[in-house]
């Protein structure tokens, strides 16, 4: 029998619906609100909606995101198989070229899930509104109700339902990054959250191909070729699903990619190599080029109020919004609703909840936040907005950890801090730490056989027993 009654959950898109689907098995009634009609049968089911404006761009789903919302929704993984979503390795088969040499490859437990976001996204909803006590209502929420004392969220001022509001026991805000629940709860009497800004003005350029047998260096899923200061343009090729691959252009610091073919093209020659450009000049082009701009890495830091309403909890980029090209996304509304929905199992009462949940998602986003601002602070064009740039030591300790991985097994222990476990300590390691020194000191540059920017390494699988003693000293 559920325990509590009502959860309203506002906003409909992948963060809305996996909380959702985490808060259904404590509550008699879940409602998710959002102001676009989300469609489970008919022609626009699948499609991009105008709610997310990033939906054509380029998307991946993290093995931390993917392993939790196959506990929400167990068998979801085998449903997009079926779809035609692909799974690969993403240290093994996908190559990344950065600062002059390529990434080492090797064997790895880091599965990513190649997918449409539109498609993913249907997936989602459609296995959530199955569920028997979860509805949606189209509106569009512009306020929370509190109670008489001030207290507590009772609810969400909705225009296009009748009476304009809904009532229920929690009210999570899933609305986005453009999320107006700062301004709401000041309405209310409490004070907004402090926000947190690294602008680094990136611009996307995506488009969808075939590419045709052998185009690729044999092995690979796929290929990028990484923006840095010194050329801060960048495009990456990856699988997305029924045999397509999404080809990305991307640029930093306001070095916006175009969105016409002719000028791509043109685009792909300036990147560090020239592999991309001759990949996609034998590839089948099979869309529009869809172009999207950001300004930035944004962190609201919810878990920080003095005062924090009871019955109130902010999830996915309503918490934190990244740069896109990190993958991120997806994977930090996952492990959002599984927190929240962990937290209202595991009480007797949703006094204290949403703070206690608050705070835990917050841990993850700091660790998110880190990895994604130390790399985009390599920028000296960055702008900082209530946040302390790193120093020159932490500069330095990072330009030498990336270029450790291309030529030792700190590729896969980057790859487990980030897209397996979310956990930063594997990079803080006294046996991380001594390599890195070693590079430092030493002013070690990546091995020749990586250098070359047509030719991408073969997968080093004598690296796997070494890696693996690295990372059981690191657990």
């Amino acid at each position: 029998m559920s325990k509590f009654g009502h959860a309203i959950v506002l906003g409909g898109s992948i963060a809305g619906l996996l909380t959702a689907a985490a808060l259904s098995r404590s509550f008699e009634f879940v409602t998710i609100v959002d102001r676009d009609e989300l469609p489970v049968e008919g022609p626009d089911a699948r499609l991009s909606r105008r709610g997310v404006p990033q939906g054509d761009q380029v998307h991946h789903l993290l093995s931390l995101g993917h392993e939790r919302i196959e506990e929400l929704l167990p068998g979801i993984t085998d449903e997009l198989i079926a779809l035609g979503c692909e799974r690969y390795d993403d240290v093994a088969d996908f190559s990344q070229y950065v600062n002059g040499a390529w990434r080492m490859r090797a064997r790895s437990d880091l599965i990513v899930m190649a997918l449409r976001r539109p498609l993913f996204e249907w997936a989602i909803r459609r296995r959530v509104f199955a569920l028997p006590n979860v509805t949606t209502v189209k509106g569009l929420a512009i306020g929370l109700v509190g109670s008489a004392d001030g207290g507590r969220v009772v609810g969400a001022k909705v225009r296009g339902v009748q009476g304009g509001q809904m009532h229920g026991d929690l009210v999570v805000d899933a609305t986005g990054r453009g999320s107006r629940a700062p301004n709401w709860l000041e309405d209310l009497g409490y004070a907004k959250p402090e926000e947190q800004h690294v602008r680094i003005y990136m611009g996307y350029s995506t488009f969808t191909a075939r590419i045709p047998d052998g185009a690729l260096p044999d092995g690979l899923a796929g290929v990028s070729v990484s923006a840095t200061p010194a050329n801060p343009v960048g495009a990456a090729i990856r699988p997305c699903g029924n045999g397509l691959h999404d080809i990305v252009a991307y640029g930093m610091v306001k070095h916006y990619p175009p969105d016409d073919l002719d000028a791509m093209f043109t685009f792909f020659d300036t990147l560090s190599s020239p592999l991309v450009a001759q990949i996609v000049r034998q590839a089948v082009i099979t869309s529009e080029i869809v172009p999207y701009q950001m300004p930035g890495n944004q962190r609201r830091l919810w878990e920080r109020l003095d005062r924090y309403p009871e019955s109130f909890v902010a999830v996915g980029d309503a918490v934190t919004s990244f740069n896109p090209i990190y993958g991120q996304g997806m994977t930090m509304a996952a492990l959002n609703a599984t927190i929240l929905g962990d937290a209202v199992a595991g009480a007797d009462t949703l006094d204290g909840v949403g703070r206690s949940a608050q705070s835990d998602i917050g841990l993850f986003a700091d660790v998110a936040w880190d990895l994604a601002v130390g790399t985009d602070s390599a920028y000296p064009q960055a702008e900082y907005e209530n946040v302390e740039p790193p120093s020159v030591e932490d500069r330095a300790w990072a330009r030498a950890f990336g270029a450790a991985q291309s030529s030792e097994a700190l590729v896969r222990v980057a790859s487990r801090a980030a897209a397996l476990h979310m956990d930063k300590s594997y990079l803080d390691a006294p046996a991380v730490r001594k390599i890195v020194a070693r590079w430092m000191e030493t002013g070690r540059r990546p091995d020749p056989a990586v250098t070359d920017p047509l030719a991408p390494p073969a997968v080093a699988e004598h690296l796997v027993r070494t890696t693996d003693l690295l990372l059981d000293g690191i657990m």
